[in-house]
């Protein structure tokens, strides 16, 4: 499949699936040799090939201008890690849970805990230099993170293992959510 046709096809999932909302998360891909991107402020399950930005992996570029803010953090995951595909989403029960414990979080659900593991809890402002540090230094060991009181940024060697990641991310949060209130 087309590389910016498989960036649109996952942020339709990811907004169909309630891990985020129109214009908030952003997807990205490596592909011969270029990080392709959403685009600052694109509506997910809406894009078009033009709102796919491509950027290079190395350093900053003129491209950088059009893409999504969170361009900094995509490509520190790639420099550090072995991922080749990031997700980044909003999803409410797992911000609910970075900003209510301290972390790692750990599902208490069966899957969760086998699939994921403990979650890193990262802090940083979005599109920082810190949380591009603070995310690609967690995912060197871990599958997803949680930014507190931001959203996932989950990883695969593909998009639908990192869409796969996500959305376990936010089922094991709202398994603790439930759990809790119960």
């Amino acid at each position: 499949m087309d590389p910016r046709k498989e960036i649109s096809k996952f942020g339709s999932k990811i907004v169909s699936s309630g891990l985020t909302y129109a214009h908030f998360g952003n997807i990205s891909l490596l592909s011969e040799g270029m990080i392709l991107i959403t685009s600052t402020g694109s509506i997910l399950d809406e894009l078009t090939e033009d709102e796919v930005i491509a950027v290079t992996p190395e350093a900053p570029c003129p491209e950088d201008a059009l893409a999504s803010c969170e361009t900094v953090v995509h490509r520190a995951i790639y420099e550090k890690t072995t991922a080749r595909a990031v997700i980044h989403t909003h999803s409410p029960y797992a911000v609910a849970t970075s900003i209510l414990e301290e972390g790692p979080f750990e599902p208490m659900d069966g899957e969760g805990a086998k699939f994921l593991g403990a979650v890193p809890i990262v802090e940083g402002e979005m599109g920082s230099r810190e949380l591009a540090k603070n995310a690609s230094a967690a995912l060197k060991g871990s599958r997803a993170c949680i930014v507190r009181g931001h959203g996932v940024f989950a990883v695969g060697s593909t998009l639908e293992e990192a869409y796969v990641v996500a959305c376990m991310v936010e089922h094991s949060a709202m398994i603790r959510r439930l759990v809790s209130v119960g």
